[in-house]
């Protein structure tokens, strides 16, 4: 990898993460169109598809030592939320990806990744809720899940703290790359060899 220049290092990590990610982030945009969520069966599709990649995400993340740079990891996890919304809809989850990160800062960068996808939910949840019929107990549990009050810019806090020097962006930009391979791996499994019909 080429040395950074000054612009890129005071521009910060999360810059760095997403100028590095943009073309993955790009195609996750596309395929993720493709996921019909104003139907039912596309919307459980596309908790399918995420249910292959984010659980083995978090177990990875949590193997390589997350928490130490992310205390409050515990309060951000979602597989439990997705796996309820899966068993609301009567769907049974996909077999998860295998996934190992190298470090606790490549963990970090895929946190980037999965932190980004909640925004992301957020506005794929308007969707939902528009075009289904929700009653209580839907399964949008997972669209809806909220670390709690430091959200996405406290995440940002901790991920220029817990990695000042470039010299470890490295890392955290190969788990950032990774963390999307994942998600796009498992969206293209889906979408063209779906398990749930």
């Amino acid at each position: 990898m080429t040395a950074l220049s000054s612009t890129a290092r005071k521009a910060g990590l999360r810059w760095h993460l997403r100028a590095a990610t943009q073309d993955r982030h790009a195609e996750a945009d596309r395929l993720g169109a493709g996921f019909d969520l104003r139907s039912p069966a596309g919307y459980r599709d596309f908790l399918c598809a995420h249910a292959r990649a984010l659980p083995a995400l978090e177990a990875a993340c949590e193997a390589a030592g997350l928490e130490r740079l992310l205390p409050d990891w515990p309060r951000r996890r979602r597989r439990e939320a997705l796996a309820a919304d899966l068993a609301r809809l009567g769907a049974t989850p996909p077999p998860p990806a295998h996934l190992v990160l190298p470090s606790a800062a490549a963990a970090l960068g895929a946190a980037y990744v999965l932190e980004g996808s909640r925004l992301g939910n957020a506005m794929l949840l308007r969707i939902v809720r528009a075009a289904l019929p929700l009653a209580d107990g839907a399964p949008i549990a997972y669209l809806s899940h909220s670390p709690g009050a430091e959200g996405w810019p406290g995440f940002i806090a901790r991920l220029e703290l817990a990695l000042p020097d470039p010299a470890q962006w490295a890392d955290a930009t190969t788990g950032a790359r990774l963390a999307f391979d994942c998600f796009l791996a498992a969206m293209r499994r889906e979408r063209t060899a779906p398990l749930h019909a």
